[in-house]
């Protein structure tokens, strides 16, 4: 005889049930979640960047403006070709900047008054004697670079290293007018200390072609005496002060044309007449011109037509009357 299931033991099986159908519709496999990887950028403490992309793009398309020029004045100073173009922007402390110096370097210190501090222009051997050779009358070439230059040597580089200074303080005059003067040379970069050595500088560094030699000349500038124009450096703004010094420019340029003096010249009429007869000609003749006395004569400023004026007399003076002005 089947046995008869009480209520409870069929209430037990369908809970039983209803489990066992959750636990099937559950997937036993786990969907793996995709987390992308955290970006993470390096910062050396030690080491900060305190000078930003942007005004190191700045600083280079300044420093860029200064190699043309730069070229272009050494190029007729020395009666030869030069080129010269930046080759990076960089920042890293004074003691890396030393030792990426060699020992026989042209080292000059620059003072950047009114800002409190120093900055460094140096010329490796290799464009330095080849520059030193240009100015006393060779070719341009460069020899002797296992050797310091010589007191004679730097004062002669002294007179490029002048020339570069006058087309720096154009070049940084859209930010802040500085001067820029040598204190001192140097042949050796281990002399002088214009900063302490984990201070962060920003480095340009300039190839130079002078005809079959070519050299670097590197220009230090420390970031702690930058500091009070480093917010003035950013492209938009170099840009601004460039559009307002040419604003500037063309008012000056108008003021001293108002100050110019031009020539204005009435032509009171022409004639045709043989060479023959100009050659007789003697004090006292008349010559019929193709102008009559009331008619409009032409009035030339520096040569160009400018005025129709007409003829008079005031007082004792011979005058004209302004009837028209041609454009």
């Amino acid at each position: 005889m089947p046995e008869i299931l009480s209520q409870e033991e069929i209430d037990a099986l369908l809970t039983n049930l209803d489990k066992d159908e959750l636990v099937e519709e559950t997937p036993e496999e786990t969907v793996e979640e995709i987390v992308e990887p955290k970006k993470i950028s390096l910062y050396d403490f030690k080491r900060p960047d305190k000078v930003s992309k942007e005004q190191i793009r700045a600083i280079k398309n300044l420093h860029d403006k200064f190699s043309r020029n730069f070229s272009s004045k050494l190029s007729a100073f020395l009666r030869s070709i030069v080129e010269i173009e930046v080759v990076s922007v960089d920042q890293m402390t004074y003691a890396e900047f030393v030792l990426s110096l060699s020992n026989n370097v042209s080292f000059n210190v620059i003072s950047l008054a009114p800002l409190d501090g120093n900055g460094v222009f140096s010329l490796e051997p290799d464009i330095g004697f080849a520059l030193v050779d240009r100015l006393l009358g060779g070719t341009g070439e460069s020899n002797n670079l296992n050797r310091m230059f010589t007191d004679i040597e730097q004062s002669i580089l002294l007179d490029v290293v002048k020339q570069a200074m006058e087309e720096m303080r154009v070049a940084w005059e859209p930010i802040m007018d500085i001067s820029f003067e040598v204190v001192s040379q140097e042949s050796s970069p281990n002399v002088v200390q214009i900063v302490a050595p984990s201070e962060i500088v920003v480095l340009v560094v300039f190839e130079v072609k002078l005809g079959e030699a070519s050299g670097i000349i590197n220009w230090c500038l420390p970031v702690i005496v930058l500091e009070p124009v480093l917010s003035k450096i950013g492209t938009h703004d170099i840009l601004a002060r460039s559009k307002k010094a040419s604003e500037d420019r063309t008012e000056d340029i108008a003021r001293v044309l108002k100050e110019v003096l031009v020539d204005i010249d009435f032509r009171l009429g022409s004639t045709v007449m043989k060479v023959v007869d100009f050659l007789e000609l003697s004090e006292g003749d008349l010559l019929i011109l193709d102008k009559k006395t009331t008619d409009e004569l032409d009035a030339y400023l520096n040569g160009v037509d400018k005025f129709k004026v007409m003829l008079g007399k005031k007082g004792e003076n011979k005058a004209v009357k302004i009837l028209k002005i041609l454009t």
